[in-house]
């Protein structure tokens, strides 16, 4: 009898638990982003508005993730658009946001070539949070395709003088901390990208 209670309130707890991580992270999911980072999204977008029926077609296929970068207790937001008109047919590209006073400046070259700009897989869209860092920010990885071995793989994101661009290095195994699609905020396009 004793056995048979123990194994109730064992799963009774593992039953509690399971359903306090699933609405953790579900809120998470669904958190609403800061206004002036809508702000700043939508001015770096304008440029694609004769294409915003491509964003309202995928507009919840897009995530931003919210990380420390550079290590002043204020997340960066980063914008991973993983569909639309912006996007070739392999690869995204990435934006990254830091908040300055009540405002967020972008600080990342943008382009789908990932030798230009921070750009990440369209079919794996995922990044990885380095433990190196380049003038006090922390490094990234992006997975692109390489059409030489037909396999995804990582290429490292660095920091330099004016924000983040992709670099030739490509990294030899998978980064420890990796910012999974699931995990990151959907963002409905269609709510602050309409003209």
């Amino acid at each position: 009898m004793r056995k048979h209670f123990l194994l109730v309130l064992i799963f009774s707890f593992v039953f509690v638990l399971s359903l306090l991580t699933s609405k953790a992270s579900a809120s998470l999911n669904h958190q609403k982003l800061p206004s002036a980072l809508i702000a700043t999204i939508r001015q770096d977008f304008l440029q694609y508005r004769d294409n915003f029926s491509d964003y309202f077609r995928e507009s919840k296929a897009h995530r931003v993730f919210f990380v420390d970068l550079n290590n002043d207790r204020v997340k960066e937001a980063i914008l991973y658009p993983a569909g639309g008109g912006i996007c070739s047919n392999r690869s995204c590209p990435i934006f990254i946001y830091t908040k300055v006073g009540n405002n967020y400046k972008n600080i990342s070259a943008s382009g789908t070539d990932r030798y230009s700009g921070v750009a990440g897989s369209r079919n794996e869209p995922s990044i990885g949070v380095l433990t190196t860092s380049n003038q006090g920010w922390r490094d990234l990885a992006t997975r692109f395709f390489d059409y030489t071995t037909r396999t995804e793989k990582w290429s490292r994101v660095r920091y330099r003088s004016h924000g983040y661009t992709d670099s030739p290095l490509v990294l030899t195994s998978t980064p420890r901390t990796i910012l999974e699609y699931s995990s990151g905020v959907e963002t409905d396009f269609n709510k602050f990208l309409a003209p």
